[in-house]
């Protein structure tokens, strides 16, 4: 089988995965000073809490969210995130922010910058996602692109 092929074929079995990092009710994450990147994964504290020292960080989140009862504490720390800041209750900013930027892997989803803390945060921008169907209707042509050969210009 070609090469191409094969590679044709991975991409269109391919199931997208994803690793979020999720904290139930009665956990509770304290990364101190330290900094997490999360790769374009998403953050749901569902009752749980979590707590960033003075100059901790967590990185490269997609959505980042938290249901009623779910406390987060900046002191000092930043949270970066591509997606969507959807939290239920009031957070410790002390002297942390939140900031939205672009990371490898995770486009923008709202404008980028410092996201308001409390009840005046910026509304959800759906951003649709590549299905299967779509990788696989774009793989012939990612593929025919690859093996174009130059055109070699004409002899004078």
């Amino acid at each position: 089988m070609h090469a191409g092929a094969i590679a044709a074929l991975l991409l269109t079995t391919a199931a997208p995965t994803r690793a979020d990092w999720a904290l139930p009710p009665g956990t509770a994450a304290d990364l101190g000073g330290g900094t997490v990147s999360l790769g374009c994964t998403d953050v749901a504290v569902n009752g749980g809490s979590l707590a960033l020292g003075a100059s901790g960080a967590l990185l490269a989140a997609r959505d980042v969210s938290a249901s009623a009862g779910a406390s987060l504490s900046l002191n000092g720390g930043r949270v970066e995130l591509a997606g969507q800041w959807t939290w239920a209750n009031p957070t410790h900013a002390s002297g942390g922010q939140v900031l939205r930027t672009a990371s490898p892997g995770c486009l923008l989803a709202g404008p980028a910058g410092p996201i308001p803390l409390g009840g005046s945060a910026v509304a959800p921008v759906p951003v649709p996602m590549l299905g299967p169907w779509t990788l696989a209707l774009l793989t012939p042509a990612v593929l025919a692109l690859a093996t174009r050969r130059r055109r070699k210009p004409a002899q004078h």
